[in-house]
Parts: C-alpha cells; structure tokens; sequence
C-alpha cells in the first residue's frame, strides 16, 4: 500500500470517530511517523530490487514483514478508536492500545532490520 493511501486511510480511520481524543492522536502520530519510516525503506529496497541485488526469497520475506506492518498499524487505528469511545477511561482498552503499538512498534523493526540485513542503506 503507498504512503499516501495508507496516511489516507488511517486519517479517515481517526477522522470517523472524532480526532479530538488523546488515543487516536497517538495513534495517528505514531502509525503516520512510523509509514514515513517505512515506506522509505520500502523504496530503498526496491531501488536495490530494480538493480539485481534481491533474490525471490528476499522479496517474499519483504512483502510478507510489510504485510505484518500494515496489520499492525491497522490494528493501533482500531485499538486507538475503540479506546477514544470509552473516552480514554477504561483500562482494559487502554491495555489493548498499548499493546497494539508497541506490536506495531516491533513490526517496524522488523521491515527495517530485514531490509537492511540484505545489505540495503536506508
């Protein structure tokens, strides 16, 4: 999923259910600044893919760690929102918020570690 796309989605996730509260700012903070993070990586390894330097093997392994990071953000909008309804009081959410950033948090060190164990400078 492109950058813009994902931004897109995820501030359309926020904006639906009210951006006022402390959770989905978080959420929004941390999935957009963690998309910038990345999509760069994405487009340095695609670099790297276009000049001959990947192997079939590198490129599932990339899809699939990017597929788990674009669940996992997905995850933290959800979590976020779910959490903002109950208007960031009950303990219970704010657990399963927290839980799903720091998830995500870990799939982006995934995306990136992956990448540049492959030799690619991000």
């Amino acid at each position: 999923m492109p950058l813009k796309t994902l931004l897109m989605a995820i501030g359309a996730c926020l904006m639906l259910s009210g951006c006022h509260y402390t959770p989905q700012r978080i959420a929004y903070v941390s999935a957009s600044t963690t998309a910038v993070s990345v999509e760069t990586a994405i487009v340095a390894y695609n670099e790297f893919a276009k000049a001959g330097k990947t192997t079939v093997a590198q490129n599932l392994a990339v899809r699939d760690a990017y597929e788990k990071y674009q669940l996992a953000a997905a995850v933290v909008c959800d979590a976020g929102a779910v959490y903002a309804e109950t208007g960031g009081t009950n303990h219970v959410y704010a657990a399963a918020f927290q839980t799903a950033t720091m998830n995500m948090s870990q799939t982006v060190l995934d995306v990136l570690n992956l990448i540049r164990s492959f030799g690619v400078k991000i």
